[in-house]
């Protein structure tokens, strides 16, 4: 098994309500050293949620992304709040954007994202049984929901709308699920 660097020195470089930089200097068995930045996840996890219709249509949101000024299409997802399971999460999240409730939430994996960088994590979830649900919302705008066929997935893809990474690895690994019969299997909880 490979050894990790060292970690020399470590210190808190930046900070604001949402990040948390912290600078690292590494050392490696070789003996060469490196400066590093990575931004903390303030202890919250994350989660995302492909909202199943039926064994083929998704709901994807349309909703405003600070991050490039502009409109994204993507899975419900936020963060899990103190006290709360990622399926608690996914249920919350689910009705919140997309005015829904699941009979069954299934976990798949938790992704890295950007791991070079970043210490933040994201829980995948399928979430089928659907069945309106109100909840408030902690959008400043209504989110826009359309359902969306696994059959032209490809499509979807390599268009210019979806292009949310999280969202994409979300999608594709429940197709996969899919097919290997994740909506016919027995609840394991």
């Amino acid at each position: 098994m490979k050894q990790k660097p060292v970690v020399v020195e470590e210190e808190m470089v930046a900070h604001s309500r949402f990040f948390h930089v912290q600078e690292r200097l590494l050392r490696f068995r070789s003996g060469e050293e490196l400066r590093v930045e990575r931004l903390l996840d303030g202890g919250h996890r994350s989660v995302v949620v492909v909202a199943m219709l039926d064994e083929e249509r998704f709901i994807l949101i349309r909703e405003y992304a600070p991050g490039v000024h502009g409109f994204v299409l993507g899975l419900p997802m936020g963060g899990v709040g103190e006290g709360e399971s990622i399926e608690e999460a996914a249920r919350r999240e689910l009705a919140e954007e997309i005015g829904y409730t699941a009979e069954k939430v299934t976990f798949l994996q938790t992704l890295s994202l950007v791991p070079s960088h970043l210490q933040h994590t994201i829980c995948v979830c399928v979430a089928t049984g659907l069945s309106p649900a109100e909840a408030d919302g902690d959008e400043l705008e209504p989110i826009e929901s359309h359902s969306y066929s696994m059959q032209r997935l490809f499509d979807l893809v390599t268009g210019d709308e979806f292009t949310e990474a999280r969202s994409i690895a979300a999608v594709y690994m429940t197709r996969d699920w899919l097919l290997r019969g994740g909506m016919n299997q027995p609840d394991q909880s």
